[in-house]
């Protein structure tokens, strides 16, 4: 647990700089260490892609009620004008 605290802190930058230096330098040491980074960093992108796809998802589910929908018409009607200008 305290080994994935020190990642979690070597990936976020929450260490200082002389701690970021030690712990690149145990990575070189102990390979196995290095590969915990590197799935670390794996995860965390995927999380940051899934967390994008959702916002994408939600702001096209938005976007489709204001702008198909005949309740929100004039609102529509209103945006458009303001870029017709």
């Amino acid at each position: 647990m305290n080994e994935l605290r020190l990642i979690e802190d070597y990936l976020l930058s929450h260490s200082e700089d002389g701690e970021n230096c030690l712990f690149a330098a145990k990575m070189i040491l102990q390979p196995q260490l290095g590969e915990q980074v590197y799935w670390q960093k794996k995860t965390y992108q995927v999380v940051e892609d899934y967390g994008r796809k959702q916002l994408k998802m939600e702001i096209e589910k938005i976007h489709d009620t204001l702008f198909n929908t005949v309740k929100h018409q004039t609102f529509r009607q209103r945006i458009m004008r303001m870029f017709n200008k």
